[in-house]
């Protein structure tokens, strides 16, 4: 048994001296793991939630928003099978170049997504707030759309060079691995990559949700908004889920650019990795939570918490009079056949 999971987890690397730890066998033990989870919740999470905003709900603006949002998390939780299997089996890159090149976009495609797709939605947020009059006459589901289609562009054009540098390399020991093609001598280029990444994928987006959601917690005490406690435990949702997964990530992408090596980075390197990774797979569960009554959880589908997580207030409250108006015709007939 311990035989196979050698064979498994070691996938062919060269065994240090005995009674010495392999840090490398160990966090791709721990990678493995977390790609498993992102895969299998990511996909089921995010499927979930594209079923019913793509299918069941009427189009809203918010509907829109977590379509787009889920969909960028859903191809990133289904390309994870790929570094899955390779930590898994392999100690060498083996799906070839295409594959090499395609994975790496993808991973992007989702930051860079899912952090675009956040920043617009603190923006809509916040002017729905801020300016209600111009919001009520020009916040509609077009304009959602047009908006998504611009953060994929961005989202595209971000990512790009994520797939034209990344390419199938030969390490040490003429092992083949996937990564950016960058000129080691050249220190620019490698910088010019970390700051695009840090500052397009992480800084610009931060700041516009900080802010945003900085006036909406002032536009809200000046209102003196009685029913206040669920915007702010949105609010702080989604600020301290974007920065407790990704801060780490960026962090040690700067220590690795200031080729800072050791023990710190071999094993904190892919485990801020992995803790970035599951932000693909904790949303659809931050939506079931938000929209969860906990006094009538018994009471309620899952269908239902969604739809009041996903939906916007007014149209969820539409949903529920129109489910009571049905209820009561219903019963209002029973009694009708009844007293016939």
């Amino acid at each position: 048994m311990d035989s196979n999971l050698t064979l498994i987890f070691n996938g062919g690397k060269e065994s240090k001296e005995e009674g010495t730890i392999d840090i490398d066998k160990i966090m791709d033990y721990i990678q493995v793991f977390f790609y498993s989870v992102v895969f299998v919740f990511g996909v089921l999470g995010n499927g979930v939630v594209i079923w019913i905003t793509g299918f069941k709900m009427h189009k809203t603006v918010n509907s829109i928003w977590f379509l787009n949002l889920a969909i960028a998390d859903f191809l990133f939780s289904l390309t994870r099978c790929i570094p899955l299997i390779k930590n898994a089996f392999f100690s060498y890159w083996p799906f070839g170049n295409f594959i090499c090149k395609t994975n790496s976009f993808l991973k992007y495609v989702n930051m860079f997504g899912s952090i675009f797709l956040l920043a617009f939605i603190s923006l809509d947020r916040c002017t729905s707030v801020a300016l209600p009059v111009w919001s009520k006459n020009h916040r509609k589901p077009r304009l959602a759309w047009i908006v998504s289609a611009f953060s994929w562009l961005l989202t595209v054009v971000a990512s790009l060079p994520f797939f034209i540098f990344r390419s199938v390399t030969q390490g040490s020991k003429n092992i083949t691995k996937c990564s950016l093609t960058l000129s080691i001598e050249n220190s620019q280029d490698k910088k010019v990559i970390f700051f695009h990444r840090f500052i397009s994928g992480f800084l610009i987006p931060f700041l516009i949700i900080l802010t945003c959601y900085i006036i909406i917690t002032i536009k809200l005490k000046q209102k003196n908004i009685v029913k206040s406690k669920k915007p702010f435990k949105v609010i702080l949702t989604i600020i301290l889920t974007f920065f407790l997964c990704w801060t780490p990530y960026h962090i040690f992408l700067l220590l690795k650019l200031m080729n800072v090596k050791g023990l710190v980075m071999d094993i904190g390197s892919p485990l801020s990795s992995s803790l970035a990774y599951l932000n693909s797979c904790v949303n659809p569960f931050l939506y079931f939570f938000m929209g969860l009554d906990f006094q009538k959880k018994v009471k309620q589908s899952i269908f239902s918490v969604f739809m009041r997580s996903l939906l916007e207030d007014t149209a969820y409250s539409e949903h529920s009079k129109r489910r009571m108006r049905d209820t009561s015709v219903d019963k209002l007939a029973e009694m009708t056949i009844t007293v016939s």
